[in-house]
């Protein structure tokens, strides 16, 4: 008896957080990263890629989209503060770029720690308000 009614707690217990994180995927806008004026993801699509060149020069920022279709279509004024990691390929691992935060910073800064294969990825601080699906960005 008891079994069965840990069991029970629990299922509706995973089904309240199931349905809490449902609900709060929905009510997320969505972000882009760009550099300069410009999306790095090709397209706002679940495998689109997104690639940046090593010698790329301008600044990496963030940026809430006002329609996924129209890569034009963003707030260009309001940076979305976040964090960068590196995804080494030669050893496997993701690194810390920094433990600080920023809403824009610039490519060459980031990209003199890479080797063409790695990964930039960026991490967002309010995970709550944005979501952001195109975050690691293949360095080439």
């Amino acid at each position: 008896m008891k079994k069965s009614v840990v069991t029970c707690s629990l299922i509706v217990l995973i089904n309240v957080v199931g349905f809490a994180q449902q609900k709060n995927a929905k009510n997320r806008s969505c972000s882009v990263v760009c550099l300069e004026d410009n999306w790095i993801p090709e397209s706002y699509d679940r495998n689109a890629k997104s690639i940046i060149d090593i010698n790329a020069k301008g600044v990496i920022s963030v940026h809430e989209t006002n329609d996924i279709s129209d890569k034009s279509d963003y707030n260009r004024k309001d940076f979305i503060e976040f964090k960068v990691a590196i995804f080494k390929k030669s050893f496997d691992s993701m690194i810390s770029f920094s433990d600080e935060s920023y809403t824009s910073i610039n490519a060459q800064k980031v990209l003199k720690n890479c080797e063409k294969g790695d990964q930039i990825v960026i991490l967002l601080k309010d995970t709550e308000k944005y979501s952001l699906p195109h975050h690691r960005i293949d360095v080439l």
